[in-house]
């Protein structure tokens, strides 16, 4: 019985993170085709495969067809949006898109692709870049590739329902999205060109989450905001294939991991301000909080199953306890 609850239980965790990997833009020595979906763990694969590089799981996804392997992708996009399962319809993406089960903590793609870089390329030359739009130091830390990018500032612009001088959610949503801007800005500029050297970029945003949790998941905040980031997206597709000259595979990766939100508190009223000073967590967080979470649960269950399994048992003909007592109680008496 206690296995069938830690089966039932894991199965949940399975079932309850869900996302979509959705392809932007893809050279044309690749084909992306299939409708099934994948596994989070396996997008390492599928980023290695496209760059030539050695592949070490296996899967049965077929979506992706290497269809002239002397002419892969210089380059590699990932933007990883946090805590939503989809963009949906109203980002009005141009891409096609599948589904995605969540079975590992998402950093470990970068990990993963950087590290078989620096194995097959070791002049180090290659472009690595991981960046937290929420974190002003992640940018500054690539102040050498984009040049000097100012703190984005969220200014008046036409919003029909967003309020980022109300809201603390819509405006670290906002502050993030001017943060992608920028570096389409600096993209456009030159600051990036093709160099016949393998690269890989990714960009997390996080604030979608709380924006989405905050305002409802079919709320027409949600909606203005996931079709915000929809063209912002887009406009980044475009920048990086102008600037590697097609040779560009450019993703959207989402996952609805759940996350600790963050205490509302209100957006201050002056645009100019600085940004909000956000809790802190540590990047192992979410990963240490969620065993920490699905072990208690288990061992709960598990301690159930265990009283009850007692709670059944004969104690004359299914339990030595009860007869080995009864038998020293005799013997001293």
């Amino acid at each position: 019985m206690a296995l069938y609850w830690i089966l039932l239980i894991v199965s949940l965790i399975g079932v309850n993170a869900e996302g979509e990997f959705t392809v932007l833009h893809s050279p044309k020595s690749l084909r992306f085709s299939s409708s099934t979906k994948t596994l989070e763990s396996f997008l390492k694969e599928i980023f290695s495969a496209s760059l030539g590089l050695s592949v070490e799981g296996n899967s049965d996804w077929n979506g992706l067809s290497i269809v002239d392997p002397f002419d892969t992708p210089e380059a590699i996009v990932e933007v990883y949006v946090d805590g939503v399962p989809s963009l949906g319809n109203s980002a009005g993406l141009k891409a096609v898109s599948y589904g995605l089960t969540v079975d590992e903590y998402e950093p470990e793609t970068f990990f993963a692709i950087s590290h078989r870089i620096k194995q097959r390329f070791t002049n180090g030359q290659n472009r690595l870049v991981n960046i937290k739009l929420s974190e002003p130091d992640d940018l500054a830390s690539y102040s050498n590739l984009f040049g000097n990018i100012p703190a984005p500032k969220v200014g008046k612009q036409h919003l029909q329902h967003l309020k980022y001088d109300k809201y603390e959610e819509d405006y670290q949503f906002l502050f993030e999205l001017e943060t992608l801007k920028a570096i389409i800005e600096k993209i456009k500029s030159g600051a990036i060109a093709a160099d016949n050297v393998v690269d890989f970029y990714n960009f997390r945003m996080t604030s979608l989450h709380t924006l989405s949790d905050f305002h409802g998941p079919m709320s027409l905040q949600t909606k203005e905001a996931k079709k915000l980031l929809g063209e912002t997206l887009n406009s980044l597709s475009e920048a990086f294939v102008k600037a590697y000259d097609g040779s560009v595979l450019v993703t959207v990766v989402t996952t609805d991991v759940a996350h600790t939100r963050r205490t509302v508190r209100a957006a201050p009223a002056d645009p100019m301000q600085e940004p909000y000073e956000d809790d802190k967590y540590s990047s192992d967080y979410a990963a240490i909080f969620n065993i920490l979470l699905w072990f208690g649960i288990i061992f709960t269950f598990t301690l159930v199953a265990i009283v009850y399994a007692i709670m059944d048992m004969d104690p004359g003909r299914d339990s030595i306890i009860y007869r080995m007592t009864s038998t020293r109680m005799k013997k001293d008496n």
